[in-house]
């Protein structure tokens, strides 16, 4: 690259443009292009060190150190987990050398720990380029929605338990996610010309399309997840208590409504129900929530017996074959690759590192945009609420499946945060009337 290239911020113009299109790529193909999300982030992290180079040219406050410094509890909260998987790796390691046979589960902590050159990256794209994430977004919602119906379609029974990579719960979760962020950037779209009125009605079919695929896949994580967005908005929401108050009781008569008018919901949030009570009982403890149920209980015992590491990811399925052998937990449950809940996963596998980690990753993110959409202009308290819904979001999700377990959700989540952050970091900087 040549030292006389145009430059923005420091760094040429041809790599901060490349790097937009590449971050902008990411909700667009994560869900349906195999590896699409890791070699995005690899080549975003390629785009960081080659933009060292020119690190001479970038003003003081702007280089990557003192980047790091004004931003290093949210690089250090998403690299938790990758520290508390290390650190239980040595440490069950060291009494049974066969964890050290498999280190392929640090993969996955791996993407979160690289949010640090990403970030810096991103802080040097000008606010309008990143933005164009919010057609990726579009484009995901629109994709999501056609590849589940179509999925649906040929299944069986109706649900697929997988939609080609991935499991049917983080493909549903994440296209939810990106279908309230294509409505979410509706401010971003200008009804005054005949593009923007385009923008708009294509970001209204993306917002149709990801609540589509939550009410159709029938994930009942998902269906919790908005309720926790309604309560995001409740707070966010300007105007008096009363009103505020009126807004949720009218979203509570349309939850009932949805609940009685849909055989779909109905069905789901009546299983859960006989499920519960059957698990109460010692009946058909391998339903979806009795075999979470006995899942979540196994979890709590292995931190209880290991609370400062866990077992390590390696040990899980073998401890939990253990706890098959000893009753606690019937042989198919003992199969799962995971806990169905994050946090308890988290717990089981690197203790009370793990579940101070994954805590972390949600909350301290989930911290920044919280202030982000309290402050500054229109581009910053959008790109404030969609991480803030992300990080939410993934909390949520997390609660009744292990979004983690996949390399490509640790890389949307990193890639997202790092884009989101950036584009309310630098919109006051680039647009002050925003």
């Amino acid at each position: 690259m040549s030292r006389s290239m145009p430059r923005h911020g420091g760094l040429p113009v041809p790599l901060l443009f490349l790097s937009a299109l590449a971050v902008s790529l990411v909700p667009a193909l994560a869900l349906w292009v195999r590896g699409s999300a890791n070699q995005l982030l690899f080549l975003l992290l390629l785009f960081a060190l080659i933009g060292t180079a020119w690190r001479g040219r970038l003003a003081p406050q702007d280089r990557f150190v003192p980047v790091v410094r004004r931003y290093w509890p949210i690089w250090a909260a998403l690299a938790a987990q990758f520290l508390a998987a290390c650190t239980s790796t040595v440490v069950v390691g060291l009494r049974d050398a066969r964890v050290f046979d498999d280190p392929s589960v640090l993969d996955t902590p791996l993407r979160m720990a690289l949010f640090g050159p990403l970030l810096w990256l991103l802080l040097n794209v000008p606010s309008r380029w990143l933005r164009q994430i919010q057609w990726g977004c579009v484009a995901g919602a629109l994709i999501g929605a056609g590849i589940l119906h179509h999925q649906f379609g040929l299944s069986p029974d109706g649900r697929p338990g997988q939609i080609l990579f991935s499991n049917l719960l983080p493909f549903s979760n994440i296209t939810l996610l990106l279908g309230l962020f294509s409505l979410l950037t509706l401010g971003w779209s200008d009804r005054a010309t005949v593009w923007g009125r385009i923008g708009i009605a294509l970001k209204l079919l993306g917002g149709a399309a990801g609540l589509y695929v939550a009410y159709a896949s029938g994930t009942r994580g998902g269906w919790l997840a908005l309720g926790a967005f309604a309560l995001v908005f409740f707070f966010l929401m300007s105007g008096s208590v009363w009103r505020k108050l009126l807004a949720m009781a009218a979203l509570a008569c349309a939850v009932l409504a949805v609940y009685h008018a849909s055989d779909l919901v109905n069905q789901r949030v009546d299983e859960a129900y006989t499920e519960i009570q059957e698990y109460r009982k010692g009946q058909a403890l391998d339903s979806s929530v009795g075999n979470r149920l006995q899942l979540w209980s196994a979890a709590l015992e292995v931190f209880e017996a290991h609370p400062l590491v866990g077992v390590s990811r390696q040990d899980y399925r073998r401890t939990m074959r253990e706890a098959a052998e000893q009753g606690l937990i019937t042989k198919h449950a003992a199969e799962f690759r995971h806990s169905h809940n994050e946090f308890l996963f988290n717990l089981a596998t690197l203790g009370i590192l793990g579940g101070i980690a994954i805590a972390a990753a949600w909350l301290v993110p989930a911290l920044f945009f919280a202030r982000a959409t309290r402050r500054g202009g229109r581009d910053e308290k959008i790109a404030g609420t969609m991480g803030l819904l992300l990080a939410i979001g993934f909390l949520v999700f997390g609660m009744t499946e292990v979004m983690f377990a996949m390399s490509m959700v640790a890389a949307f989540y990193t890639l997202m945060i790092a884009a989101l952050m950036a584009i309310a970091i630098r919109a006051g900087r680039d647009d002050p009337a925003a």
